[in-house]
């Protein structure tokens, strides 16, 4: 006679497990340590072919970046991968929640104005739809994620972040890496070693910007 109670017994179970689960999951992607304001810049580490090369040529485990502002209170970045687009601040978390970084422009209340908020929301709006440039070339019909946070405060507020390097002077030499030229310019060969590049790693090094402040954790009584 009981044994119809098992079917429902272990739905019931089932379905706690899901959620369980979800929940924890929608803690881990959308987790922020960070006490973000409009403009700053956060970072990840992604583990795609592209990445490994990134950091195989920068040694530096940053791969991937981009700037944080708020759209009805709720945080939101803007990104260029394929096509540069605004993505919710949870959803970029969730890509790889445990590198998650973000950094603020040193003494930002006196560098950015009203006016310069403005220049930079026109610039990134301008930027969206716009094709990511695998070819990390310094031109602005294609753009990649470390050139796209580095010209909008640019072209918000004159601020370099930090100077543009040429392809020469990142770690070339690497397996990983040239597989990568080879895979995208034909043959290294073709690499116009004098072509300017910021990195996320480059951005990441800047001395004008520090690491953001953290929320504040209450002390347990």
């Amino acid at each position: 006679m009981k044994k119809p109670l098992i079917i429902p017994l272990v739905c019931v179970l089932t379905i706690a497990l899901a959620s369980f689960l979800y929940a924890r999951h929608q803690k881990i992607s959308t987790h922020n340590p960070y006490d973000l304001n409009n403009g700053d810049i956060v970072f990840q580490e992604t583990g795609s072919s592209q990445g490994k090369a990134v950091k195989a040529a920068t040694d530096s485990r940053w791969t991937h970046v981009g700037v944080v502002f708020f759209r009805e209170g709720k945080p939101m970045e803007i990104e260029a991968v394929q096509p540069v687009r605004i993505t919710p601040l949870g959803s970029f978390i969730s890509r790889s929640p445990k590198s998650f970084y973000a950094m603020r422009l040193k003494d930002v209340d006196k560098r950015i104005t009203p006016e310069a908020l403005s220049k930079a929301k026109k610039y990134a709006n301008n930027q969206l739809g716009k094709n990511y440039d695998s070819k990390f070339q310094w031109s602005d019909d294609r753009i990649y994620c470390s050139e796209l946070v580095w010209k909008i405060y640019k072209e918000a507020a004159d601020i370099e972040l930090c100077k543009p390097r040429p392809f020469s002077t990142y770690n070339l030499g690497h397996p990983t890496v040239q597989r990568i030229i080879k895979q995208r310019y034909g043959s290294m060969d073709n690499l116009p070693m004098n072509e300017l590049c910021v990195a996320p790693s480059d951005l990441a090094q800047s001395e004008l910007l520090i690491e953001v402040p953290k929320f504040q954790t209450k002390k347990s009584r």
